[in-house]
Parts: structure tokens; C-alpha cells; sequence
């Protein structure tokens, strides 16, 4: 998790790095997953963003098996091209009972 600006207001980020031989091996969504969890159980925070270029569609399967949903598309010169996926804490009990 980072913090990451975007638009002027940071936002906490789940983002991960994966090296390509271990793609599709469902280590990023097991990561993203255990770093929602505990962002949430710890109360780090309210919401959760991933900041994933529009091209990147492993990376937004990856955010919606962690319960996220396309937030906004980001048009700014610092982000171009990149979808904001998100999840708030509210969202998250509800799914977790």
C-alpha cells in the first residue's frame, strides 16, 4: 500500500508488481485481498483506490476480485490513460457477513 495523489488528494493504493513468469498464478489477487484486509481490520482507512492503466487488464480483474469497482477515469497529465478502481470500508463488511 502507498499513498498516491491523484487530482491533488492522496488516496491510500493498493498496488503490487509482479514478474511476468508468475503472472496468472493468482499471487496479485491474494496480495491485494490481505492488503485490503488489513488496511480495513486496522482502520488505515475509509476507501481504497487502485490507479491501473486502461490497457492493464489483469491488473483490473485483479481489483475486482478484491471487490473494487471502476471509480473514475483519470484524465490528468500526471495519470493519463489510467482507470480508478475503489472499495470503502462500508462495502467491505456488508460483503464480509
Amino acid at each position: 500500500m502507498l499513498v498516491q495523489k491523484i487530482h491533488n488528494k492522496p488516496y491510500i493504493e493498493i498496488g503490487y508488481s509482479i514478474l511476468p513468469e508468475f503472472w496468472g498464478m493468482g499471487y496479485a489477487t491474494e496480495a491485494a485481498i490481505k492488503c485490503r484486509d488489513y488496511a480495513f481490520e486496522h482502520d488505515l482507512c475509509t476507501h481504497l483506490v487502485s490507479n491501473i492503466h486502461k490497457e492493464n487488464v489483469g491488473s483490473q480483474q485483479v481489483a475486482i476480485r478484491n471487490g473494487m469497482k471502476l471509480a473514475n477515469k483519470i484524465m490528468s497529465s500526471d495519470h493519463p490513460d489510467f482507470l480508478l478502481y475503489e472499495i470503502h470500508k462500508k462495502d467491505w463488511l456488508r460483503s464480509e457477513n
